[in-house]
């Protein structure tokens, strides 16, 4: 392949599958109060719009992230929250919607790690399957499963740039890094990824990092 495909959930599309039941919000939960809302303009809105706007697209990175319906919801939930304490920070981001999915993110990846999810067994089903069943592994199933053998900074680059399709200038923007350091990061997870696709998924061809745009 010469660049992973672009992973549903992300920038490029919804989840697919049944519709989602409406999600309570965390100021209908109690979890409101001081600092629930900002000024218009400021921060994308007020809580509760900001809510109503991207719930949809927070569940999905969780539910791509976390693979559990339940757990996706908590972790909704959990973002929301942590959006209406980040305060200066909320107001400060030039796109409400990409500042949730970072939190979303981050939120989810700190999940897993704590989890110790088992990335080498679902790579070694991947391969399983592509063996016994001449089944191609998806894309979106990959590049999650890939996440866990990365080092923590590079997950994050990795998502922003595989699953949103943020050019690497645009991810330095959005994470305050430098451009070399996004490089380097993008690198080490394709490194990593190199390394644990050799065992399991030898066959699979990942891009050049010097060729990625």
């Amino acid at each position: 392949m010469t660049r992973f495909a672009v992973i549903l959930g992300g920038r490029a599309g919804e989840v697919s599958g049944p519709p989602v039941r409406p999600l309570p919000s965390p100021a209908s939960r109690g979890e409101g109060g001081p600092g629930t809302s900002v000024e218009p303009g400021r921060g994308g809105g007020t809580l509760e719009e900001l809510y109503r706007r991207h719930a949809a697209a927070v569940y999905a990175r969780c539910r791509y992230l976390l693979r559990d319906d339940d757990a996706a919801r908590d972790a909704t939930q959990d973002v929301f929250v942590r959006v209406l304490r980040a305060g200066v920070e909320r107001e400060g981001a030039a796109s409400p919607s990409a500042f949730l999915l970072r939190t979303a993110t981050n939120h989810c990846l700190n999940l897993l790690r704590a989890s110790r999810a088992a990335w080498r067994d679902e790579l070694a089903r991947m391969g399983r399957e592509r063996t016994v069943r001449t089944v191609e592994p998806d894309a979106r199933e990959l590049v999650r499963a890939l996440l866990g053998c990365a080092p923590l900074e590079a997950q994050e680059i990795a998502v922003l740039y595989f699953v949103d399709e943020l050019t690497q200038a645009e991810i330095a923007q959005e994470t305050g890094r430098s451009l070399p350091t996004v490089r380097k990061r993008l690198r080490e997870f394709l490194a990593a990824a190199r390394g644990a696709l050799a065992e399991a998924l030898p066959s699979i061809a990942l891009p050049d990092p010097e060729e990625l745009p």
